[in-house]
C-alpha cells in the first residue's frame, strides 16, 4: 500500500512538472510541428531542466529539483516522442486534484501571477480538466492583463489602445465590450485612464497656446513638468514590453495595481496642472499671475509648493518687465500684460499727468497698492527725467540691480523702496537746482498773489486811470508798457530778469459794460518741466485768486482815495451848514468800510497767504520725496488759499456772494461821494455868486442823500449777514476773522 502511494505521489509530481514545462514551451502543439521544430522544443526542454535545478523561483510542486533530475534520467537523449506525451497525459486521469498531498505547502508561495487568488482559480477550473489545461486557463488571465497594460501605455500618452478608446461624445475612456474584466479590474483600469485624460487635456491646452509672455512661460513650465511624466511613461513602457517578450511573471512584474501606485504622484500633478490651465483660460499678464497665485493659498504643503514652483517660472517675464521699468524706465510690454500702460498719443508736455496710468486688472493680487504706486512712480520719474528734463541719472546714482523672484516679497519691497527713494531724490533735486522750482513759486506769490506790495501799489496808481475806461478801449501792448514801468519803479527791478521776463499782462474776455478793472489780469509763463507742477489747472486757480485779491486791492485803493477826497472837501463842507450832518455820516460810513476792508486784507495776507506759503515751503524742502509729492503739496497750497479765501464750496459761495456785494457797495459809495463833493463845490461857488439853493439843487441833494442812506444800510445789513455766515464755520481762522471784524460789536450795536 505504501509502495502504491509512493508511486502515485511520484507520478503526480512528474505529471505536474511536465504540465508546467509543456505549458511554458507550448508542447501541446507538438503534433503540428515538423521534426526540426520538435527537436528545437526538445532542446529547450533540456535547457529548462538544467536551469530548473538552480532557479530560486517557487514552482507549482514541492521538491522540484529532484523531479527535474528524475525527468532527465527517464527521458531518452535521442527523442521525446509523442507516445510518451500521450502516456503521461492519459495517466493523469487517475489523479485526484483535490488531494491534500498533491498541492502541499501552497501557502509558502510568496507571489501570485494573477489578480485572482490560486484558490479561486482552482474552484473555477473543472476537476476533470488536466493540470496543463487548468494552468493554460489561468495563464489566459495573465495574457489579458498584459494586453491591458499595453493599452494603458498608449492611453497614458493620449492615444487609443486596442481595447481602451476615448469617446468624444462622453469625453471619457471606454473599455471594449470584447474584453471581459472583473469589476475590481475595471475600476483599476478606469482610475488609470483618468491620468491619460488629464494628460490629454493639459497637452491640448498648451498646444493651443496662451496669450502673452506670461502665458508662454506657463506653457514652458507645464512642458517641463510633462518631461518628467514622459520619463515615467518610458519606464512603464519598457517594463511592459519586457514582460510581454519574456512571458515570465514574478514578484517584480508590473501589474495594474503596481502601475496605479507608480502613476499616483503623476496623476496628482496632472490634476494640479489641469486646474492651472483651466484657471488661466482667457487670462494674460498680471491677471493670469493673480489667478495662479490664488491657488497657493492651500493647506496641503505639496500643492502649495508645486504651484509655487510653477509660479516661479511663470512670473519671470513679469518681473523682467518690472526690472526694465524701474531700472531703465522702459515699458517692454508687447502683449499689454503689465499693470502700467502708456498712451503714445499724449504729448510730452503732459507726460507726467496723462501719458502713463495703472491698469487695475493687470495688477497681481500679491503686489500691494502702495508697492504698485511706487513701481509706477519710479518708471514715470525716469521717463520724466529723460524726456521732460532732457537729463539722465548717472549709473552710480542708481542702486545695484537686484534679481526679483516670486515669493521673495520682502526682498522685492526693499529693492523697490531703495530705487524709489533714489529716483525721487534725484528728480526733486533736479527741479530745485537746475530748473529753479522755488524761484518760480516765489515769483507767483509776489506778483500774482500781490505779495510785492510796492510794485502792486505803483501798478495800481499808474493803471487806475486806464482801467477806469471801458474794457473795449484797452490794448494789451499799452498795458504791458505800463507793467514794465512799474517793475522799473519798484524793488521788483532787482529780481532775476529771467523771472521778470515771464511776467505779462492778460486781458480776459470782456462783457458788455465791463470796465478795465474787470478784464485786467497778470499772467506768468512757465516751461517744461516746471509746467508739470505749475500746470494749466494750477494757473487757472492762480488767476482766480488774483482776480479776488486784485478786486480786494481795488476796493481798498478806492476807499483810500475816498478818504483823501473827503479830507480835501472838509473845508468846503464847513462853509455849508446844511451839509455838516452829511459830512459826519460820510466819515462814519467810510470808517466802517475801511475797518472791514483792512481787517479782511490782513486776514487774507497773513492767515491765508503767508501761512499757506510757509507750509508749502516746509513740505517741498523737508517732505517731498518725489514729483508727485511736490505736485500734491502745491495743489494743497492752492486749495487752502481758495477755501480760506471764500472762493470754493457751497457754503463759501454764500460768503463770496456777500463779499462781492459789499465790494460793489463800496465802489458805488465812491460814486455817491463824488457826486456829493461835486454838489458841495457847486454850492460853495453859488454862495460866492449869492445864489440861494434852488429847487433843482435841492432835488439833487435829496437824491444823493437817499443813495447814501441806501448804500449805508445795505452795507451794514450784508456785513452782519457775512458775520453770521462766518460764525457758522468750525474753522478757527474764519471764526477769528468774525471776532476781529465785529470787535466790541462794531457793526451789530
Amino acid at each position: 500500500m505504501s509502495v502504491s502511494n509512493s508511486a502515485t505521489t511520484e507520478s503526480t509530481k512528474w505529471i505536474k512538472t511536465l504540465s508546467k514545462l509543456m505549458n511554458r514551451f507550448d508542447l501541446y502543439n507538438f503534433e503540428q510541428q515538423d521534426p526540426e521544430e520538435s527537436m528545437k522544443e526538445y532542446d529547450l526542454l533540456e535547457e529548462y531542466s538544467r536551469i530548473l535545478t538552480s532557479q530560486k523561483e517557487p514552482s507549482i510542486v514541492p521538491d522540484e529539483n529532484s523531479i527535474s533530475v528524475s525527468s532527465r534520467s527517464s527521458m531518452s537523449a535521442s527523442s521525446f516522442g509523442l507516445y510518451n506525451i500521450d502516456q503521461l497525459t492519459r495517466s493523469q486521469e487517475s489523479l485526484h486534484l483535490n488531494s491534500s498531498r498533491s498541492f502541499e505547502e501552497q501557502s509558502r508561495r510568496p507571489y501570485e501571477t494573477s489578480l485572482e487568488s490560486p484558490q479561486s482559480q482552482r474552484r473555477r477550473l473543472t476537476p476533470n480538466d488536466p493540470p496543463a489545461v487548468q494552468l493554460a486557463k489561468a495563464r489566459s488571465d495573465q495574457a489579458n492583463e498584459s494586453e491591458i497594460l499595453r493599452d494603458l501605455v498608449f492611453v497614458l500618452q493620449g492615444i487609443d489602445g486596442q481595447y481602451i478608446r476615448f469617446d468624444p461624445m462622453t469625453e471619457e475612456y471606454l473599455i471594449d465590450d470584447r474584453l471581459t474584466l472583473t469589476e475590481p479590474t475595471q475600476q483599476l483600469v478606469y482610475r488609470l485612464t483618468e491620468t491619460g485624460w488629464l494628460y490629454t487635456h493639459v497637452k491640448k491646452s498648451i498646444e493651443d497656446g496662451l496669450v502673452g509672455l506670461v502665458g508662454q512661460s506657463l506653457c514652458a513650465a507645464i512642458q517641463n513638468e510633462l518631461t518628467s511624466y514622459y520619463q515615467l511613461i518610458a519606464i512603464v513602457e519598457a517594463q511592459v514590453e519586457k514582460q510581454m517578450d519574456q512571458k515570465v511573471w514574478n514578484d517584480q512584474s508590473l501589474t495594474l495595481k503596481r502601475l496605479l501606485v507608480w502613476m499616483e504622484e503623476a496623476n496628482n500633478k496632472l490634476r494640479l496642472l489641469t486646474m492651472l490651465v483651466d484657471a488661466s483660460q482667457g487670462q494674460k499678464g498680471g491677471a493670469l499671475v493673480s489667478a495662479l497665485h490664488n491657488h497657493t493659498k492651500h493647506g496641503d504643503p505639496f500643492i502649495r509648493q508645486f504651484i509655487t514652483n510653477i509660479l516661479q517660472h511663470v512670473f519671470t517675464p513679469f518681473y523682467t518687465m518690472i526690472q526694465r521699468w524701474v531700472y531703465e524706465g522702459e515699458l517692454d510690454d508687447p502683449y499689454q500684460e503689465f499693470f502700467v500702460v502708456c498712451d503714445m498719443t499724449v504729448p510730452e508736455q503732459e507726460l507726467w499727468q496723462n501719458k502713463y496710468s495703472i491698469r487695475e486688472d493687470m495688477l497681481p493680487s500679491f503686489i500691494s497698492r502702495d508697492l504698485a504706486l511706487k513701481i509706477f512712480s519710479i518708471g514715470k520719474s525716469l521717463n520724466f527725467i529723460r524726456y521732460s528734463c532732457h537729463d539722465g541719472m548717472d549709473p552710480y546714482q542708481l542702486p545695484l540691480r537686484e534679481k526679483l523672484d516670486y515669493g521673495e516679497t520682502r526682498a522685492v519691497e526693499r529693492a523697490i523702496n531703495a530705487i524709489y527713494k533714489d529716483t525721487g531724490r534725484s528728480l526733486v533735486s533736479l527741479l530745485k537746482t537746475k530748473y529753479r522750482l522755488m524761484d518760480h513759486l516765489r515769483a507767483l506769490k509776489r506778483y500774482l498773489l500781490l505779495g510785492q506790495g510796492d510794485y502792486i501799489e505803483y501798478l495800481m496808481d499808474v493803471l487806475g486811470p486806464q482801467l477806469d475806461k471801458p474794457a473795449s478801449t484797452l490794448f494789451r501792448h499799452h498795458l504791458t508798457g505800463i507793467l514794465e514801468t512799474a517793475i522799473r519803479s519798484s524793488n521788483a527791478q532787482y529780481d532775476d530778469p529771467e523771472i521778470l521776463s515771464r511776467l505779462n499782462v492778460r486781458l480776459l474776455e470782456a462783457q458788455k459794460n465791463d470796465s478795465g478793472w474787470d478784464v485786467f489780469s497778470l499772467d506768468y509763463h512757465v516751461d517744461t518741466p516746471i509746467n508739470t507742477v505749475i500746470n494749466p489747472n494750477a494757473m487757472i486757480q492762480y488767476l482766480q485768486i488774483f482776480n479776488f485779491l486784485w478786486r480786494l486791492k481795488r476796493v481798498g485803493y478806492t476807499l483810500s482815495a475816498s478818504w483823501k477826497q473827503c479830507g480835501k472837501s472838509n473845508r468846503q463842507f464847513l462853509k455849508l451848514p446844511d451839509l455838516a450832518k452829511d459830512l459826519r455820516e460820510v466819515q462814519m460810513t467810510i470808517q466802517k468800510m475801511v475797518h472791514f476792508i483792512y481787517q479782511l486784507q490782513h486776514y487774507v495776507l497773513f492767515e491765508v497767504l503767508e501761512c499757506s506759503w510757509e507750509k508749502l515751503e516746509n513740505d517741498i524742502e523737508n517732505h517731498s520725496i518725489d514729483l508727485d509729492s511736490i505736485i500734491k503739496s502745491h495743489t494743497h497750497y492752492l486749495k487752502a488759499i481758495i477755501e480760506k479765501g471764500f472762493l470754493s464750496g457751497r457754503k463759501k459761495n454764500v460768503l463770496a456772494y456777500q463779499l462781492n456785494y459789499l465790494f460793489d457797495c463800496i465802489l458805488k459809495y465812491k460814486i455817491v461821494l463824488d457826486h456829493l463833493c461835486i454838489y458841495a463845490d457847486k454850492e460853495t461857488a453859488s454862495k460866492h455868486n449869492k445864489y440861494a439853493l434852488d429847487g433843482g439843487n435841492r432835488e439833487r441833494l435829496d437824491k444823493i442823500r437817499r443813495q447814501h442812506q441806501e448804500i449805508q444800510s445795505a452795507f451794514t445789513t450784508h456785513v452782519l449777514q457775512f458775520l453770521d455766515a462766518l460764525r457758522s464755520y468750525h474753522d478757527e481762522d474764519l471764526r477769528s476773522l468774525s471776532t476781529r471784524l465785529d470787535y466790541n460789536n462794531f457793526y451789530s450795536k
